[in-house]
């Protein structure tokens, strides 16, 4: 049985444990950086480092969450849900919806 009805309902359960700007800020940096290693990868041809992508964004989630803002780590008991619901904080803090 799924835990969430709706992914909406995940979202809202979401950003409860993101309202502190500087934890949604080192979730983005942590993203940012996890893309560039996966973009790096490619260009270089060095396709074992994309492995490293994936550690860099949950240490910045991690480190986010640790001392920025505790929390039960929703992050990881969701980990495909969290990446969608990330993307789409993402997307609201860089259209201005949400306070970056």
């Amino acid at each position: 049985m799924q835990p969430f009805r709706s992914f909406d309902e995940f979202y809202a359960l979401y950003m409860e444990s993101h309202q502190q700007p500087w934890n949604r800020r080192i979730h983005l940096l942590g993203w940012s950086i996890a893309a560039g290693i996966v973009v790096w990868a490619l260009l270089t041809q060095h396709y074992a480092i994309v492995c490293l992508a994936p550690i860099a964004g949950l240490l910045a989630i991690w480190l986010g969450h640790r001392w920025v803002e505790p929390t039960d780590e929703i992050e990881f008991k969701h980990p495909i849900l969290t990446a969608r619901a990330n993307l789409r904080m993402f997307a609201h803090m860089l259209s201005g919806k949400l306070p970056f």
